[in-house]
């Protein structure tokens, strides 16, 4: 597809017939959730964790789903968000959120040589977003079950290809 700019440069001195235009235009797509307007499509995860679409109304409840961040322009980045959250729901059951003054191990992403899962201790400083645990040992556990390849890929956004 060509944008209209693009048309406007090539087609320079020609005149155009508006409403006939109108038919061939294609409005802009929205670049974040938060660009929705009446009638575009979206997707969100539902209670039984199916993606669904849906058109944007701005209803409340759709209003309510982009507040907490169940609202996404295509189907695929909600079936990410989905596997998401069941890596980080496994991470949760060994870890806690909570900073503790004492017991804080947490997992990182190096990128130095190649992405790799690192394990350290913090004691004095709290980060945002951060999964802690009481010992290494719950830590390891977590990344065992929820798989070092999935938490590369849904937690720290490390691409497989």
């Amino acid at each position: 597809m060509i944008k209209v700019e693009e048309i406007a440069e090539k087609y320079k001195g020609y005149e155009v017939d508006e409403e006939k235009l109108k038919e061939f235009l294609t409005p802009p797509k929205p670049k974040t959730v938060w660009d929705l307007k009446e009638s575009d499509k979206y997707w969100y995860i539902s209670d039984y964790g199916q993606i669904c679409k849906s058109t944007w109304t701005n209803f409340e409840c759709e209003i309510i789903r982009r507040a907490i961040g169940n609202c996404f322009l295509t189907k695929k980045e909600g079936e990410f968000e989905v596997e998401r959250r069941k890596v980080e729901t496994i991470l949760l059951k060994y870890g806690r959120r909570e900073y503790k003054s004492k017991d804080n191990y947490y997992m990182y992403c190096d990128y130095y040589q190649s992405p790799s899962i690192e394990i350290n201790w913090c004691g004095s400083a709290q980060n945002q977003g951060t999964i802690y645990y009481d010992t290494k040992e719950l830590l390891d556990q977590a990344i065992e079950e929820a798989g070092e390849d999935n938490i590369k890929k849904y937690i720290f956004g490390v691409d497989a290809g």
